[in-house]
């Protein structure tokens, strides 16, 4: 996949729209989310500890960017949040981030494909399924593959209902009926990110997420662009590439801790 500035911008207007449009979603189920534009980037709340509490698309293109602007948001809310930097982040962003303190976790890859749908090959016993309605099952299941659990809980998460609110179709992979594994497909003006996926510790490694990957380039539908993250050099990477997806560029995420 050629990296054209036309993609990059494709890239960074999902990105900041999908956050903006999740606010009222998350707020149903976490009513102290907040989310806020600060120039070509956008932050979000969305609860302490959560994934989705981070700050995207600050700095983009030699953009001008306040970070006091983005700890004054943050501060009185949580103990420390993401900063998402992408190969198009303004260096002087990185270069006052670390002085402020921010720090460098780790690098996710993002890939992706302009879709070719083929019929996705179902393990044995596998079936898979939308889930519309009542998300309880599919989160516990994706509780229970997060937490790195063969039981389920017996109550969502609250990350795990806050995860759930995000505006995503859902599917849910059985194995002879038993839940397995899980993934959501997330749309925003013509683009798709792969979220969500996940499985059960015990049915590893017998080919569920790739079958809901395929099952989710059907959705999409033939010639969408279709985005997904993973950890470099990790088991789904490979899988996802073996599937037609092609590495576009690495995110470095920093953590911040708020000032005492």
């Amino acid at each position: 996949m050629l990296l054209t500035e036309s993609l990059v911008e494709t890239l960074h207007d999902f990105q900041i729209r999908s956050m903006a449009r999740s606010i009222d979603f998350l707020r149903a189920v976490e009513p102290s989310t907040k989310g806020q534009a600060f120039g070509t980037g956008f932050a979000t709340f969305a609860g302490d500890g959560s994934p989705l509490t981070k700050v995207s698309g600050l700095g983009y293109n030699g953009s001008t960017f306040d970070l006091a602007e983005v700890d004054a948001f943050f501060a009185d809310l949580t103990s420390n949040w993401e900063l998402i930097v992408t190969p198009f982040t303004s260096k002087e962003l990185m270069q006052k981030a670390s002085a402020l303190g921010y720090m460098p976790d780790h690098f996710e890859t993002l890939l992706g494909q302009i879709a070719d749908p083929q019929a996705a090959e179902l393990p044995a016993g596998m079936t898979i399924e939308e889930v519309e309605g009542d998300l309880t099952e599919w989160t516990r299941v994706t509780d229970a593959a997060w937490m790195e659990s063969e039981d389920l809980p017996s109550e969502p998460t609250p990350i795990g209902r806050i995860m759930a609110a995000w505006p995503a179709r859902r599917y849910l992979g059985r194995i002879d009926g038993e839940p397995a594994a899980s993934a959501s497909l997330c749309e925003n003006n013509g683009t798709y990110l792969f979220a969500g996926a996940c499985t059960r510790p015990q049915f590893r490694g017998r080919g569920l997420q790739t079958a809901l990957t395929q099952f989710r380039l059907q959705a999409a539908g033939a010639d969408a662009l279709v985005l997904v993250s993973a950890l470099p050099g990790s088991q789904s990477h490979r899988n996802l590439q073996r599937i037609g997806f092609q590495p576009i560029y690495s995110e470095l995420v920093m953590f911040r801790q708020a000032a005492e």
